[in-house]
């Protein structure tokens, strides 16, 4: 993100954060549903059904697990680790996501 917002740019960490939180996050958690039903060979009426029962709740859970995590991450955590941290929140992550298809 340091591409898109340098760090000379005005409230640079919050931009960064508004943008993976606004925009990545619904188009990244929308399309890990999509490849985990379909994988699971389940039809598209089947598909948009739990999309519609799924979408919303893990998109508020992922603003409210993700928002802090992603601001310590992009505003405190050197860049050479910021893969690693984020990893070990999405091990947790993964485990409630996984819950929500069951």
């Amino acid at each position: 993100m340091e591409h898109w917002i340098p760090s000379e740019v005005p409230l640079a960490g919050l931009k960064r954060l508004l943008l993976d939180r606004l925009l990545f996050a619904p188009a990244f958690l929308l399309l890990f549903f999509l490849i985990m039903n379909f994988l699971e060979g389940r039809d598209a009426a089947a598909v948009a059904v739990q999309i519609r029962r799924s979408f919303w709740p893990a998109l508020c859970m992922n603003w409210q697990v993700w928002t802090p995590a992603q601001f310590v991450n992009i505003n405190y955590i050197p860049l050479q680790f910021r893969v690693l941290f984020a990893n070990l929140v999405s091990l947790f992550w993964y485990i409630y996501l996984a819950s929500l298809g069951k």
